[in-house]
């Protein structure tokens, strides 16, 4: 008698690259990345490994995939006389983006932006900075300072920290006191 499992033929499902990285991305926001595997994607397509690998080469570039996805749906202003507003703007599109997908979120805050749309992405904010009249150096530093804020805020976001609600004991601290009014979830 042969077994059902192996002779259960696999649905033909018409995958494209795009349905891959949705899917996947999907499957992270459920399961988070450590219950993420080409294996576990196959099977939520009724598919084989090697169909996936037609489309991607491995796991590595769906991730560098779904954070190009991300990364090419902030949109920038074109204000080159308000950098402040464009820079606030943009950080806005990035802590929403750790609201709404945060477990996606703590792969994208290590992911490295190397690929075409993430060397875009920080072409387009260092000319935010240079627009600010800042030299190519200072631009530099504070495109690394901005990125680790947006970082550090959106892990904070994505983890359900909420500073501001928080009974903090700060008495001996007033400025830190006064400060923690600005720590709020509509900011």
């Amino acid at each position: 008698m042969s077994n059902q499992t192996e002779n259960h033929k696999k649905t033909k499902v018409n995958l494209s690259k795009d349905l891959i990285i949705k899917t996947a991305l999907w499957m992270i926001e459920e399961n988070s990345i450590d219950g993420f595997s080409l294996r576990k994607l196959a099977q939520k397509f009724n598919c084989e490994d090697m169909s996936i690998y037609y489309h991607m080469k491995n796991k590595e570039q769906i991730l560098d995939q779904i954070v190009d996805f991300w990364v090419s749906k902030i949109n920038f202003k074109n204000q080159v006389d308000d950098p402040k507003g464009q820079l606030m703007y943009i950080a806005k599109q990035w802590r929403k983006l750790s609201q709404e997908y945060p477990k996606f979120f703590l792969i994208l805050a290590v992911h490295p932006l190397n690929t075409d749309i993430g060397y875009n992405f920080m072409n387009v904010i260092l000319l935010v900075f240079k627009n600010a009249n800042l030299a190519l150096k200072d631009a530099s530093y504070f495109l690394r300072i901005l990125n680790y804020y947006l970082i550090g805020v959106g892990i904070d976001e994505a983890k359900g920290y909420q500073l501001a609600g928080k009974n903090l004991k700060l008495e001996k601290y007033p400025l830190l006191e006064d400060a923690k009014s600005y720590w709020a979830t509509e900011d």
